[in-house]
């Protein structure tokens, strides 16, 4: 099998990400916090 011709996508200090992408971030981590305390609640996997 032939390996593939990309590298891994680089990640980005949050000082370096556009302003929209900068506002939406603490809105994305509450969100998956939130996800995370119903699946445990609930007996699913936790997935991140």
């Amino acid at each position: 099998m032939i390996a593939p011709l990309h590298d891994s996508p680089k990640h980005l200090k949050e000082s370096e990400l556009p302003e929209f992408a900068r506002l939406a971030l603490p809105a994305h981590k509450r969100a998956a916090r939130k996800l995370r305390a119903e699946h445990r609640r609930l007996g699913l996997p936790i997935i991140v």
